[in-house]
């Protein structure tokens, strides 16, 4: 077989091929688990790229360094920016979301079936590493580089990382992809498949999914599932699905269960508004959950620190969203206006719903939440096309 040559790596589907599954992937051993050096080596040559590709500003390009030009003025006004790195670190992820957007928008390097294969390879081969590595913990294996599985303490045959850093960040990615299979199987045929269709034409992924979701031991996956049922309500189910909704509550202390009984658990002390009783449900939850709940309680738009924000790194005794407490409501609102024009199909859609709960309403200097968009993109680039 004939490897391809490096300039056949930069064509345009080659290309936007190798950015989203290398940004929804990170390969523990030879990545690390926090800053990705061969991540941050790729993202600082896509300036480069951007030039000698679109030597010209587009939509991407104005919206996201708009977004990352007033957070910096917000910065100045509360003093300065201690950290020039994070700007620098952020300004690579737009770059790279950028060159992605205009591979998709304006070089339109995707077909509908091709993203649709693209999608359904990268669910199968998330699947295809848990069962590899649930193989070796069956066997008494926990260290095995080649399968991203690296000797953690939290390692169980139902609670492991797969393809990403740790499982609520797999849970995460998986959510997205699958949404996206499901939306380019709806562009590809003209109408929303049936549960009973998607099977019969595309029963491993189906399996694959659910069995992904099942077994990766995350309370993130559960709220992921709930998503994810969401985009099969129609009106004339909606009842039937309320009322299993509301069975499944009213079971779960008879459900053993631990990822489901974490999710109840988080769901019912998030419904008191009590960040110390999320807390103590579950710890890892509520990282994201209180962020939510400290946003809209705590946030107070009277107040004119909330609109500039309180500086970078500023002290907090709350969990509000770090992109408003930090750099204002003023470069929130820029961010996501940014995320509207270039990402979401509309303001009411799964998308923003999964950027709420499964993002805290924030994606940071994080590959896989950048990975997201990029899925997102691509989906509204379809939606446009077939309309």
């Amino acid at each position: 077989m004939r490897l391809p040559r490096v300039n056949e790596l930069f064509e345009d589907r080659n290309l936007a091929t190798f950015m989203l599954v290398f940004m929804s992937v990170q390969f523990i051993f030879i990545e690390g688990m926090t800053i990705s050096i061969p991540k941050v080596a790729f993202m600082a040559i896509m300036p480069v790229v951007f030039l000698v590709k679109f030597p010209y500003p587009t939509k991407a390009l104005l919206y996201g360094f708009a977004y990352l030009l007033v957070t910096m003025m917000m910065c100045e006004i509360n003093g300065s920016i201690s950290r020039y790195s994070t700007f620098i670190y952020t300004a690579l992820f737009l770059f790279t979301f950028t060159v992605y957007y205009n591979l998709v928008w304006i070089k339109e390097c995707f077909t509908l079936r091709y993203f649709l294969n693209l999608v359904k390879w990268v669910i199968l081969g998330y699947t295809i590493c848990l069962v590899l590595q649930q193989g070796c913990i069956l066997v008494g294996i926990r260290n095995f580089p080649l399968i991203n599985l690296v000797g953690g303490s939290y390692y169980a045959f139902n609670h492991l990382n797969t393809l990403a850093i740790e499982p609520s960040h797999a849970a995460r990615i998986m959510t997205v992809f699958f949404y996206a299979f499901l939306k380019c199987t709806e562009y590809a045929n003209g109408q929303p498949m049936s549960i009973k269709e998607l099977y019969q034409e595309y029963k491993w992924v189906i399996i694959s999914f659910i069995y992904f979701m099942i077994f990766i031991g995350s309370g993130t996956a559960m709220v992921g599932l709930a998503v994810i049922s969401l985009y099969f309500v129609k009106r004339k189910y909606a009842f039937f699905i309320l009322l299993a909704g509301f069975l499944f509550y009213i079971m779960s202390p008879y459900i053993d269960y631990e990822p489901y009984n974490r999710a109840v658990a988080t769901l019912n002390a998030a419904m008191t508004g009590d960040t110390e009783e999320v807390i103590k449900a579950d710890h890892s939850a509520s990282s994201r959950v209180n962020i939510i709940i400290d946003t809209f309680t705590k946030t107070d738009l009277a107040d004119s620190q909330t609109w500039i924000g309180h500086g970078m790194d500023a002290e907090r005794d709350s969990s509000i969203n770090m992109a408003i407490y930090d750099y204002g409501m003023i470069s929130y609102l820029t961010k996501i206006a940014f995320f509207i024009t270039c990402c979401f199909t509309s303001v009411f859609s799964l998308e923003t719903l999964m950027f709420v709960l499964l993002f805290g309403m924030n994606i940071g200097n994080v590959a896989y939440g950048w990975a997201a968009l990029m899925a997102f993109t691509t989906l509204k680039y379809f939606r446009r096309i077939s309309e």
